[in-house]
């Protein structure tokens, strides 16, 4: 499945949950490469920056 086929089914799958939400989704595209993709759906833009904010800061604080 390629870049803009997850990029779709991400969205489908958040508009079907039928409530603001965004995702973050990270895949392997071969062994040596990977690719993120970001959707939402309803949500407002400030949510979403303190969302994926908080998600790099903890995420960061875990790794180093």
């Amino acid at each position: 499945m390629d870049q803009a086929e997850l990029q779709k089914r991400v969205e489908e799958f958040l508009k079907s949950l039928d409530i603001p939400s965004f995702i973050v989704f990270r895949f392997q595209k071969s062994e040596k490469e990977f690719g993120f993709i970001w959707s939402h759906h309803e949500a407002p833009p400030s949510v979403v920056i303190k969302g994926l904010s908080w998600a790099l800061h903890d995420f960061v604080n875990k790794k180093l």
